[in-house]
């Protein structure tokens, strides 16, 4: 029996864990953004980078969160963008992003509703989605 629940525990996590990788879609920026207007969805991009602790504190964290996972998945369109990367410089420069964490939230139409900077919990960020999600 005792094994039995270690197996199930064990399984419970891994999806968990699974749940939140499928978190950020593999879409382009321009992808996102015609997806978006198609689905009349707001999306989110939350600019990270392999160095940054806090980005990889929000990711053991906050996106690993099930409600935040849970409302994200039926309300927004999330995107996770490393500075470093090519397709991100543009964005960056664009919307001023200096520091990291970085998240900025748009509309349907591609409009900026909100740029939100530095570490969040789970429960702060969820509040954020509530917020902006209109």
């Amino acid at each position: 029996m005792k094994y039995l629940l270690l197996i199930i525990l064990g399984l419970s996590i891994s999806f968990t864990s699974l749940s939140a990788q499928e978190l950020f879609t593999s879409l382009s920026y321009d992808e996102v953004i015609a997806q978006a207007k198609l689905l009349d969805k707001p999306y989110y991009i939350d600019f990270s980078a392999s160095w940054c602790l806090p980005c990889k504190l929000m990711d053991e964290t906050v996106f690993q969160d099930v409600l935040v996972n849970q409302y994200t998945k039926e309300n927004y369109i999330a995107l996770k963008l490393d500075v470093n990367d090519f397709d991100a410089l543009i964005l960056k420069g664009q919307y001023n992003v200096v520091s990291l964490p970085t998240i900025l939230f748009f509309n349907s139409s591609g409009k900026l509703t909100a740029k939100v900077e530095g570490l969040q919990t789970g429960t702060h960020f969820l509040e954020l989605l509530k917020k902006y999600r209109h």
